[in-house]
């Protein structure tokens, strides 16, 4: 296959938006921790030399409102201290490869190694549609994503207060692909128990045309067999399924990877 908010030129990762990563995981390498208690560490690259300022999330608050994840940087050092790990804990510093890693009964300090970015899927400006082919945003701008009306039945698209949503189904069958549109529809991360449900994982970086970071895209494989994914585009929405068949998968993987941008009409 194949967000954070940009500030001053870094990128402030993990409840909004994105960054690269990959990260697989075996089931049986991890067995969950029994309580919330506090993690450190120290993240380096892979020849032994510490990253400063890398952005480390752990789990997200109990409480609202809003919720939020924990969130420190790494020391001039690379250490880290995450008082409420929850189930797993995120790793992001511009031009490295995040990281994900799910809690267990590993030791700590926890030695976490980032490597350099590389492998994102890129949202082009859209081009023409092809015959057969609907094309779903919100709107005549922004985000879209190319449909081949004959694979799917396309439901919902009723806009609400501030996102509208799309349900696509196989013509047979229940599992669905969800579309969301709208600056606060998705956020950039899927929740914790997809990573500590799954037998493996993986997320990427999303770029826009111009080579710029937009979003996430996260999937994987759960202990039971069954596929899930959600892919994140900063301020506009994205697509999401989880617990489908690796056939289904393939029908709704061609979708979210055909995401592409309409530019809005400059002033």
């Amino acid at each position: 296959m194949s967000l954070n908010v940009r500030t001053q030129g870094s990128w402030d990762l993990m409840p909004s938006i994105g960054w690269l990563v990959v990260g697989l995981f075996l089931a049986g390498s991890y067995s969950l921790a029994q309580a919330d208690t506090a993690v450190t560490g120290i993240v380096t690259t892979k020849d032994g030399q510490p990253i400063a300022g890398v952005a480390v999330y752990g789990g997200m608050s109990k409480t609202c409102c809003p919720y939020k994840r924990e969130h420190v940087a790494t020391d001039q050092n690379g250490q880290f201290r995450i008082e409420h790990p929850r189930g797993a804990i995120h790793f992001s510093k511009e031009q490295f490869e995040p990281k994900t890693v799910v809690i267990g009964s590993e030791k700590t300090p926890l030695q976490v190694i980032l490597g350099p970015s590389a492998n994102s899927l890129v949202v082009p400006t859209c081009g023409k549609r092809e015959s057969g082919q609907k094309r779903i945003g919100w709107g005549k701008y922004g985000l879209q994503f190319n449909i081949v009306k004959r694979d799917v039945e396309i439901l919902g698209g009723k806009p609400d207060v501030d996102y509208v949503r799309y349900l696509l189904k196989p013509k047979k069958g229940e599992d669905h692909l969800e579309l969301w549109f709208g600056p606060y529809a998705m956020d950039s991360l899927p929740d914790d128990d997809q990573f500590t449900s799954s037998d493996e994982f993986a997320q990427r970086d999303v770029v826009n045309s111009n080579g710029e970071l937009v979003g996430m895209d996260s999937w994987g494989q759960e202990r039971s067999g069954k596929h899930w994914r959600q892919t994140s585009i900063v301020g506009q929405g994205g697509a999401s399924y989880r617990n489908i068949t690796s056939e289904r998968a393939s029908i709704f993987d061609k979708i979210v990877n055909s995401a592409c941008e309409l530019p809005y009409p400059r002033q």
